[in-house]
């Protein structure tokens, strides 16, 4: 099992904080306030194709995050300018043939402004749609969290509920992949689950344990709702992992911190990402990327172990962002950084 850089992409001209990847299109955001779309269809083969650039006139603070709605062609952006964009795009892309210097599909794709939402006091950190598309959320410095309502355009919003329970900043949000359940993670040093009672968004459950502030977490993959977990990376340099139990007659979710996994980072871990495949990838500002595999001990016990490392994924500069992404069945990892580049790294096992 191994990590191999496949290609290394210079597409911000400063701190890369953000990626997202959906259907051969990674999108990026950076503090240089540029939000570039790359066609990596062929990033197993380390070729890639820069397709658009996207208006950087629309914020005017750095673009802190971004994410790609499941089953269409928006994008939303969220900025330090306290608002969140919404992007479409045309379904057409013109394939040509490979060039000398094998960089790939090229094509006219361009995307468009659809709509700005407004509401946050300061600073969006974190942007997050719901499995199917018809919810957004998004977070933020001044302690809230958002979720909005759209249409099947995505071109209305309107703000069904704002979640004010986190003591401090918020600093990212995650759906369950195929559940109405959303958790959010903040510099309290807290996860909290949230969920719909009776069309009222409330706290289910707040996971305390993490000894700093919580950059991140995500859900396990590929369960059906069977069971449901959650993996978590924070300042004190640990990914712990979090199991659901049940709902107590109150309708409040009891939750475990069933693993630490083994320790790698000696910082602050910045991103989590849970592949489908059930493997988890950490990195954050030791420049450090990990990947973590659990394995039976007996007795229908597991443990976590380290399989791969990267150091200095991104030379000397703090890594910011880790994903996973499946290009038709090849698994790879995209990883961004401070020094404004997107590393794609093959992945065997």
């Amino acid at each position: 099992m191994g990590i191999k850089l496949a290609k290394s992409l210079k597409l911000q001209n400063d701190k890369l904080w953000s990626l997202d990847y959906s259907h051969g299109l990674l999108a990026t955001g950076s503090t240089d306030r540029k939000i570039k779309i790359i066609n990596v269809t062929n990033a197993p083969r380390g070729q890639v194709s820069l397709m658009d650039v996207l208006d950087d006139t629309v914020h005017k603070k750095a673009i802190r995050c971004v994410a790609w709605r499941p089953h269409s062609n928006l994008l939303a952006a969220g900025s330090f300018d306290s608002t969140v964009s919404i992007w479409t795009r045309e379904d057409d892309l013109e394939e040509e043939e490979d060039d000398d210097e094998g960089e790939g599909t090229t094509n006219s794709l361009e995307m468009d402004l659809l709509a700005i939402i407004e509401g946050h006091e300061n600073e969006v950190k974190g942007i997050a749609w719901s499995h199917d598309g018809a919810l957004l959320s998004s977070c933020s410095r001044d302690k809230s969290v958002w979720i909005w309502e759209t249409d099947q355009d995505g071109e209305e919003y309107e703000c069904i509920s704002v979640l004010q329970e986190h003591s401090q900043d918020v600093k990212h949000v995650v759906w369950h992949p195929e559940l109405p359940l959303l958790a959010s993670s903040s510099y309290d040093d807290t996860i909290r689950l949230w969920k719909d009672y009776d069309d009222d968004w409330e706290c289910a459950a707040v996971l305390n344990g993490h000894e700093g502030t919580v950059w991140c977490s995500d859900f396990e993959k590929g369960k059906n709702g069977e069971s449901i977990r959650l993996c978590s990376g924070s300042d004190d340099s640990t990914v712990r992992v979090w199991r659901y139990i049940d709902d107590d007659e109150d309708g409040q979710q009891e939750w475990i911190c069933e693993a630490i996994l083994p320790k790698v980072h000696d910082r602050q871990i910045y991103s989590v990402s849970w592949s489908t495949n059930g493997l988890i990838a950490s990195t954050g500002s030791d420049g450090t990327l990990a990947v973590y595999k659990e394995v039976s001990n007996g007795d229908d016990e597991h443990d976590w172990e380290v399989i791969a490392k990267q150091e200095l994924c991104h030379g000397v500069y703090e890594a910011n962002i880790v994903k996973w992404i499946d290009i038709n069945g090849n698994m790879m990892l995209a990883t961004g950084g401070d020094d404004g580049c997107v590393n794609l790294w093959n992945w065997t096992d």
